[in-house]
């Protein structure tokens, strides 16, 4: 998981087993456009062309950079 994303990190969007048939950017890959500070605590994630706000704690690393172990 990550929490305190940085600009332009690439991520993977990830929700829990109960949610995930109702998220459909459920386990896409995009780019961190907007880090969001206080509270609720959402991030800006562009995919395609189109921003998409995610809360905090539903980012994780994408799956090609966890398996060479490379930090994102």
């Amino acid at each position: 998981m990550i929490a305190t994303p940085s600009k332009q990190q690439t991520v993977q969007i990830w929700y829990r087993e109960g949610v995930r048939d109702w998220m459909p950017y459920h386990g896409r890959v995009g780019r961190v456009v907007i880090v969001g500070r206080g509270k609720p605590r959402n991030h800006g994630v562009e995919v395609g062309c189109t921003v998409v706000s995610v809360p905090c704690g539903n980012l994780r690393r994408p799956p090609d950079q966890v398996s060479r172990g490379m930090e994102v």
